[in-house]
């Protein structure tokens, strides 16, 4: 799979955090001030994506050899969704975030959301962070944490039937998880593999780091 990293303006990263989870991937894109924020890192983005309303000093950008592409305040796309546009004209299928949360709550849920675009396009997508990592599945997921992290799952389509877990302090066994219900939420990892899987429905996976 094609892996790109779109790096965001939201709470920032320590620059040794963008360097790991730069490792490996074909593709980096610094959004508006995210690429700021990746050069800083040591980090040269291939492409500077948005209006950079949060940005204004291009020429940093210029100066670090940055390709630029610009676009309007008033536009129909966020910056990142433009930065996802661009991926997925590139045959890009594997999309990193990082940057994206943090700051405004209308941003968080749209970004968060944009997980839930790329799902149903047949991408995969998940939000990196330093102190939270968040993912989606309709069908089941693995992931590596550390034991004592706390993990959430949200049904987001409202319901999500036969929810089973594995490597969870309270498992899950074939249950139905609604929206609204605070059943699922801050469950604790006992094992450094966990895995969600579910018959129907789309869930997000939500991991706070406890030691980062």
């Amino acid at each position: 799979m094609k892996k790109v990293l779109i790096v965001g303006n939201g709470e920032r990263n320590k620059n040794d955090f963008y360097k790991k989870i730069s490792q490996g991937v074909d593709f980096i894109i610094g959004v508006d001030q995210g690429a700021k924020t990746l050069i800083e890192a040591g980090i040269k983005p291939g492409l500077a994506i948005g209006d950079f309303d949060s940005l204004k000093d291009l020429d940093f950008l210029e100066r670090a050899g940055v390709k630029i592409l610009k676009f309007p305040t008033e536009k129909n796309e966020s910056d990142t969704e433009l930065a996802i546009n661009y991926a997925k004209e590139k045959e890009f299928d594997y999309f990193i975030f990082s940057g994206m949360l943090g700051g405004r709550v209308d941003h968080l849920l749209f970004n968060i959301s944009l997980l839930y675009r790329l799902l149903k396009e047949g991408k995969h997508g998940e939000i990196l962070e330093e102190r939270e990592e968040i993912y989606i599945t309709q069908d089941g997921i693995e992931i590596y944490v550390r034991v004592g992290d706390i993990i959430s799952i949200l049904p987001i389509t409202g319901i999500a039937y036969g929810v089973k877990t594995e490597g969870l302090k309270y498992e899950l066994h074939r249950s139905t998880l609604r929206m609204g219900s605070t059943l699922p939420l801050s469950n604790v990892s006992l094992s450094q593999r966990v895995s969600v899987s579910l018959k129907k429905g789309i869930v997000l996976v939500i991991v706070e780091k406890l030691n980062f």
